[in-house]
């Protein structure tokens, strides 16, 4: 439950209280040997890391099916903020073929590129496939070779095969796995709210809900096929309306109710190993923070404060949790142990700190804090002992409900710089931004990214 969800449920109680793309399979076949294969060429974590030149040649191959895989890989590779393209204009005029032999690495080498792409897509059978081959320019070796076959059917096969082997591209010169097939939830709508998702970069949004009310707080299951959300559409009782928690399956599009009680059930997450979520439950009118075992159907509370803890996120191994909760008046973050013992306050500063979202690594929390009463919102960064506090924004307008990726590397979240709420991206250390969700689906807010996909 975000910032915005904390406000909606104080403003309702008021008032009375798939999607996922085809897989594809791939070879070594087409490699040649591959040079260096444990070294790591993109040190992702060094704060002084500057852009790499590479070089990505236009695809050859049918028409429209390269054109989309060249357009995907290009915009998958200038998303990571690791690269600077070489542009069009200046690629050698003879670029010979994909293996090495057929062209020269010295024009690259002279430009100062230190990495070369070349692809090609065709159709096998009758069923699209496509080739890519990373080079080391310095060295003039080759780094990836790999086929791509597609299995199963997508829309637009170029796009799927792209992801599938910018994914590869990431993971052969930072040593993690690329993000590109990762997807992201949010809350949309103006006077309603459903549920939508999209691609990591805005694309293929599509509609979960249509439950003509409020439904808020979506969050991911650790296999990425299921989700968490909160709904006020009628159920049980005919007329009732009370926000319900209920469990999402993104393969078969199915729903199924885990808590319904009386009170606000919202802001699942969960456990990354264990077959439980935590969630903020109101009973008695007072928002805490319960643990459901999804097996025995078992809810127990986890934190006892004066006014409300909300917004549970479990730690990577799942043995701590981050909350905002207001045990000392204003709401602030804290983390406590699995079973909410040895509870620590991590912030001091501001009015009002909350959405928080720990990194996949553990080794940072993410949060939207007011500095003043009365001011924006922004995005800060704090270390799980409460050190090293970070503003990531400093906007006059507000940033909030900041999701890590799942690499770490990029923070995903709702900014009302346009005038309405939208979904963005930016890179986790700060830097440039790219908005996701467009202006004609209303005020978009509290994105989860998917785990890898």
């Amino acid at each position: 439950m975000g910032v915005s969800t904390m406000k909606q449920f104080f403003i309702l109680s008021s008032l009375g209280l798939a999607l996922l793309g085809a897989s594809a399979a791939w070879s070594q076949e087409a490699a040649a040997p591959v040079s260096d294969a444990s070294r790591i060429y993109i040190p992702v974590g060094d704060p002084n890391l500057k852009k790499v030149l590479i070089a990505i040649e236009p695809t050859t191959g049918a028409g429209a099916f390269a054109n989309s895989f060249y357009a995907t890989i290009t915009g998958d590779l200038e998303f990571t903020d690791l690269f600077e393209l070489l542009p069009p204009s200046k690629m050698p005029v003879s670029k010979g073929g994909l293996v090495a032999g057929s062209f020269r690495f010295e024009p690259y080498r002279a430009m100062g590129v230190e990495f070369l792409i070349k692809s090609a897509v065709s159709m096998k059978e009758g069923r699209p496939q496509a080739e890519l081959r990373l080079y080391d320019i310095a060295k003039g070796v080759q780094i990836l070779g790999r086929l791509y076959p597609l299995v199963g059917k997508v829309s637009d096969p170029g796009r799927e095969l792209a992801h599938y082997s910018g994914n590869d591209v990431i993971e052969s010169l930072t040593g993690e796995p690329g993000i590109f097939r990762t997807r992201l939830l949010m809350s949309c709508g103006l006077k309603k709210k459903e549920i939508y998702v999209m691609d990591f970069d805005g694309d293929n949004i599509t509609q979960l809900t249509r439950d003509g009310n409020f439904a808020l707080s979506p969050s991911w299951a650790p296999d990425g096929k299921r989700l968490l959300f909160t709904s006020y559409r009628e159920w049980g009782t005919k007329g009732a309306l009370n926000p319900n928690l209920y469990l999402y399956d993104m393969t078969t599009h199915q729903r199924s109710v885990l808590s319904a009680a009386k009170g606000l059930n919202t802001g699942g997450s969960f456990h990354p190993i264990d077959n439980k979520i935590a969630y903020t439950f109101s009973q008695n009118g007072k928002p805490e923070i319960y643990i459901l075992d999804l097996v025995s159907k078992v809810r127990y509370p986890i934190t006892k404060t004066l006014f409300f803890s909300v917004e549970p996120d479990w730690s990577p191994d799942g043995r701590q949790i981050v909350f905002s909760s207001s045990k000392t008046g204003r709401p602030h973050i804290w983390v406590a142990n699995a079973d909410g013992s040895n509870a620590k306050r991590l912030t001091f500063a501001g009015q009002y700190n909350s959405s928080p979202n720990w990194s996949p690594k553990g080794d940072k929390i993410v949060f939207s804090g007011q500095e003043n009463q009365g001011n924006n919102f922004n995005i800060f960064l704090v270390d799980p002992s409460g050190s090293n506090l970070v503003r990531l924004t400093s906007d006059s307008h507000s940033n909030e409900n900041p999701t890590f990726s799942p690499d770490g590397r990029f923070l995903a979240y709702s900014s009302n710089e346009s005038g309405v709420y939208q979904i963005k991206v930016t890179t986790a250390r700060g830097g440039r931004t790219k908005t996701l969700s467009p202006r004609s689906l209303g005020p978009c807010k509290q994105p989860a990214w998917s785990p890898r996909l």
